[in-house]
């Protein structure tokens, strides 16, 4: 779709609600297994939080394919969000790291920044230097901890580099949350390499940034009503909001399905 595509925040939510309500008890029966195999690989010796991982990232999956399925009108059978798919998977996992490692040579030039204007290495030298002299469990330990905390922030709040510093960086954060709210779609849809979805993503919602970022905020309510319902409509709210990342995906990239995702189940 032509990258001038206009997003409807109001319709993106009415059509990823509708899609959910075609299989409700399916997505949420999804996110609950998934939730629950995540926490238990996560205790698991060794390979636990690898195991996680790839729970999270079969989740993904599954919930990705089984939105769309319902925003093309079909209702997605329970066996439509578990089954297997190696390459999706892998395709999801590569542009996710792709990524991470993209942005991480930035949030370290911010850290670094940032601690250096509060003077941070001369605060926690000396609680350091006493971690690696007393036992873990030695009240000293704590209460030089918590007296490191407060120094360092308040070398924070004095020093206007850490402050523009740590403001600049969360402007850039907030940015790139936007231009990649599609990642997983993209992904899992469109047949491009990890560097190419990324830029797919900037090159169509940097004219979009500001309906897109109403969408998120939007989202992250429903996500927040979910949690204060005791955490029992957060099973709810994460599909809804997958649903209307779906269908705002529709509107502003197309409705094709490039790769096979759906092809393949």
């Amino acid at each position: 779709m032509d990258s001038r595509a206009e997003l409807s925040v109001g319709s993106a939510v009415q059509d990823g609600w509708h899609a959910f309500r075609l299989a409700p008890m399916t997505f949420v029966g999804f996110v609950l297994l998934s939730s629950l195999l995540a926490q238990v690989a996560n205790v698991l010796p060794l390979l636990g939080p690898l195991l996680s991982a790839v729970v999270n990232l079969w989740g993904g999956v599954g919930l990705i394919r089984g939105s769309w399925m319902a925003l093309e009108g079909t209702v997605p059978s329970f066996n439509d969000f578990t089954h297997w798919n190696g390459t999706a998977i892998w395709r999801l996992c590569s542009r996710q790291v792709a990524l991470t490692l993209l942005l991480l040579p930035i949030a370290l030039l911010v850290i670094v920044v940032t601690l250096n204007a509060s003077d941070a290495w001369s605060v926690l030298g000396p609680w350091m230097n006493l971690a690696l002299t007393v036992d873990p469990n030695d009240p000293q330990l704590a209460e030089a901890g918590r007296a490191a905390a407060l120094e360092l922030g308040l070398n924070f709040s004095r020093s206007p580099l850490a402050l523009l510093t740590m403001a600049i960086g969360m402007l850039f954060v907030i940015y790139i949350q936007v231009n990649q709210s599609f990642l997983g779609f993209i992904a899992l849809l469109d047949d491009l390499n990890p560097i190419a979805t990324i830029q797919r993503g900037i090159t169509v919602v940097q004219d979009q940034w500001w309906q897109v970022l109403g969408l998120l905020i939007l989202q992250a309510l429903i996500l927040l009503l979910g949690v204060l319902a005791c955490l029992v409509g957060l099973v709810a709210a994460a599909p809804v909001c997958v649903c209307i990342t779906g269908a705002a995906y529709r509107q502003l990239f197309g409705q094709d399905d490039n790769s096979g995702l759906l092809s393949n189940r």
